[in-house]
């Protein structure tokens, strides 16, 4: 399966679970935490060479800047396409990584 089919028909993960209240209210709270989870992402992975993008609220596009993207369907998934695409382990200890961060 390739990994649009595999987003498109994947359950969301628990951390990204919408909030209590309303539909509208919870998906719109859901929407909210999303869309700044990925300005935190785009600074963590920033001094990688790496982005992210939101899509369609089923999954992140990871991206390189030579333009070499994949979907991700979540955290997990992400952060281990990350090490691939950056060809380093991420380690949030690195001192390199943290100076990076504070920029």
């Amino acid at each position: 399966m390739c990994s649009l089919c595999g987003t498109l028909y994947s359950t969301r993960h628990w951390a990204e679970a919408p909030g209590a209240g309303g539909e509208a209210d919870a998906r719109r709270a859901w929407l909210r935490d999303r869309l700044r989870r990925v300005e935190l992402l785009n600074r963590i992975l920033r001094p990688l060479a790496l982005s992210v993008a939101e899509w369609e609220g089923t999954a992140y596009v990871l991206s390189t800047r030579t333009g070499e993207s994949v979907l991700c369907a979540d955290l997990a998934t992400l952060f281990s396409e990350a090490e691939r695409l950056a060809r380093r382990p991420i380690d949030p200890l690195d001192p390199e990584l943290l100076e990076g961060w504070r920029a």
